[in-house]
């Protein structure tokens, strides 16, 4: 019999190599844990996608958010919590004008 490594679940990866026992982390823009067991699959995964922040909107982080209306900025993806980098913020009003 031959023992063979299993590959990263998906939204996982691991460096150098994409397998279980090389250690997968989840990837950027999901939260959760990758851990090896010793049935099949030999995995157990809870890496899901994060929502987007406040003051932005879209499906997930890693599907893309961006900044809503009167913000300005961006959302990217990251490994560590919260999973991911928003810059989003309000736009000044412009000259001759003001907030309510």
């Amino acid at each position: 019999s031959s023992c063979a490594a299993v590959a990263c679940p998906s939204n996982s990866a691991s460096q150098p190599l994409s397998i279980v026992p090389a250690g997968c982390l989840c990837n950027a823009g999901y939260s959760g844990v990758v851990s090896a067991i010793t049935t099949s699959p030999f995995y157990t995964s809870s890496c899901s996608a994060v929502v987007c922040p406040a003051s932005s909107a879209g499906v997930s982080a890693p599907a893309g958010c961006s900044c809503n209306a009167g913000y300005s900025g961006a959302v990217s993806s990251v490994t560590s919590s919260p999973f991911y980098s928003s810059s989003c913020a309000p736009v000044p009003c412009p000259a001759n004008s003001a907030g309510v």
